[in-house]
């Protein structure tokens, strides 16, 4: 089961109410659940996903379609999908891993070290993409790509795509 655990400010912008969030339970997925917050690039909105056991990361720019709570899951799931790909994850890993995910509801946030990372991660982003020229300029694959390798206090110096690969090592 895939629980979306979503900052105040995406709940505004999905028009998702209080009593529509589920209460998280602990999960078997080996990347558990997520934490998804919204936030500005310049003039364009980005959402941040981010594993609460590996405190993987990634983010995706809004485009024209607005973002929805259908669209919010799918968006999530091919994000993860390609950055898993994109750092040469085989597919049969990918597709266990993907495979507790089929099922899926919206979350209110239940940790505050977890919202502590994951507005780090806001921060870091945002000043990464201003620092590297704005969105027009920027490599964003590499952005998102070096974030995941910096080692995490919260995960005894590891960096995020260590304790993911070790994860997925488990489901071969």
């Amino acid at each position: 089961m895939l629980y979306l655990k979503c900052t105040g400010i995406v709940q505004k912008a999905l028009g998702l109410p209080k009593t529509l969030l589920a209460d998280a339970e602990p999960t078997s997925a080996p990347l558990g659940n997520w934490y998804v917050n919204r936030f500005d690039i310049g003039r364009r909105k980005a959402h941040v996903f981010m594993s609460e056991t590996t405190l993987l990361s990634f983010i995706l720019l809004q485009g024209k379609t607005p973002v929805t709570t259908e669209t919010l899951p799918t968006m999530m799931l091919a994000g993860l999908t390609q950055l898993l790909q994109m750092r040469g994850i085989g597919d049969d890993a990918i597709e266990r891993a993907m495979a507790h995910y089929y099922d899926g509801l919206f979350a209110k946030t239940d940790s505050r070290p977890d919202l502590g990372s994951l507005n780090d991660l806001v921060q870091r982003y945002q000043w990464m993409i201003e620092f590297d020229g704005g969105l027009n300029q920027c490599d964003l694959t590499r952005i998102i790509m070096g974030t995941n390798d910096m080692p995490q206090r919260r995960l005894g110096w590891c960096t995020s795509w260590e304790v993911t690969q070790s994860k997925l090592k488990l489901l071969s």
